[in-house]
């Protein structure tokens, strides 16, 4: 992780430390030049033949198509790309960063945030005119402008009403009145940081407009209760009852009483203080692949194959789409490694080898003493069943 009092060109000069107290999710921030010696590795047209791509998750937005504010969803083909209009669409592509290394190694620069936190790269190009309408997001959100101009309008959570455009597929606002001290203009490099719930509405100010959104996971707290109960629900106690003491208060035998309230809220709470199964939830949750078909785990014989190479000193990686993280109890002596949705037990002392495979990308493991403590091998060997690490193989002639 980041020295968070280290000034980082990513934030204008500003120390992570200050940004976290001063901006994390309480207002935006407008980075002007953050970015610097980035060389955009997909033009617009690479994007469009990565939207014909089956297994790629795209999107157009028409402002003005056969419907107000049309979206169509991807894979398309070159007929889509002839139609559209001269102006005013935008083409979406998401998680770019698990198809193409640049923009991977453009989110590591924000490994001063939770890297288990951080979801992916959005790319959006858009023609001029080019938005996808006054909205919201439920998270926190970089935007990054790479190329081309766009100019953002902001609003505070409490400047606007949650209400839509009736009859379109997008939660577009209906009442987006801007705010003439949040409305900023982005040329490429600078980059709008936003907190969850700040509605923006973007809209290109050229045909070169280019923008990557960085997205940060923000599970519901309903999701976390849902999960909870799941967990909770695998062992069943059948002495754990409702069961209120009475204390003689009741005005009537049909009166539910606040004393049995409070009695279950203190029961649930009971349950629901286990920091354990907290974390077990919140690790496997937030380390779940985007798209888990494009993961699953290696069987036995890859597995013995894939082990082999990394003695044997070849290259490894840790993909784009990887997921990692672990949690360490204050009174164990053992931490729980996540990978994309797994999990394991190793020995603490292991921690520092973990921080190096979510600090690091790439991996020759050929001089590792496998023998200097009894779960790295099976530690080693968990990362690569779950492909947390992949080995890295040349492309055929």
């Amino acid at each position: 992780m980041t020295d968070l009092n280290t000034p980082l060109t990513l934030l204008g000069g500003m120390t992570a430390q200050t940004f976290l107290d001063e901006y994390w999710q309480k207002k935006p921030l407008l980075i002007r030049a953050g970015l610097t010696d980035f060389d955009v590795p997909l033009d617009a047209d690479e994007l469009a033949g990565m939207a014909m791509e089956e297994e790629v998750e795209s999107r157009i937005v028409i402002e003005n198509g056969k419907t107000p504010w049309e979206t169509q969803q991807g894979p398309f083909d070159e007929n889509t790309f002839s139609a559209l209009p001269e102006k005013e669409w935008t083409l979406l592509i998401q998680a770019v960063d698990h198809w193409v290394p640049e923009v991977q190694n453009l989110k590591e620069q924000f490994q001063f945030l939770p890297s288990w936190r951080l979801d992916d790269v959005m790319i959006s190009y858009a023609t001029e005119g080019g938005s996808v309408g006054p909205h919201y997001d439920q998270y926190d959100v970089f935007l990054i402008q790479v190329a081309g101009k766009r100019r953002w309008q902001v609003l505070a959570p409490g400047n606007y009403q949650d209400s839509a455009i009736p009859d379109i597929a997008l939660h577009i606002l209906d009442n987006f009145n801007a705010n003439t001290e949040m409305d900023w203009e982005l040329e490429a490099g600078d980059i709008l940081y936003l907190p969850p719930n700040f509605a923006h509405n973007g809209r290109s100010l050229d045909d070169d407009c280019m923008t990557y959104s960085v997205g940060f996971r923000a599970p519901s707290l309903q999701d976390a209760l849902t999960g909870m109960r799941d967990k909770l629900c695998e062992t069943i106690n059948a002495k754990d009852r409702f069961a209120p003491p009475e204390t003689g208060k009741r005005e009537h035998s049909a009166q539910i009483h606040a004393d049995d309230i409070a009695y279950l809220q203190t029961e649930l709470a009971r349950l629901i203080s286990q920091p354990d199964a907290l974390a077990n939830w919140l690790g496997e949750t937030m380390s779940e692949s985007k798209y888990p078909e494009f993961l699953a785990p290696l069987n036995n014989q890859e597995l013995t194959d894939a082990f082999q190479s990394a003695k044997q000193g070849q290259t490894f990686i840790r993909p784009g789409d990887a997921r990692i993280c672990y949690y360490q109890s204050e009174d164990t002596k053992t931490i729980s490694v996540f990978c994309n949705g797994e999990s394991m037990a190793i020995n603490a002392e292991l921690a520092s080898f973990v921080q190096a495979i979510t600090d690091q990308i790439e991996f020759d493991f050929s001089g590792l003493d496998l023998s200097q403590n009894e779960d790295l091998e099976p530690l080693v060997r968990f990362l690569i069943r779950q492909q947390g690490i992949i080995e890295l193989v040349a492309p055929e002639e």
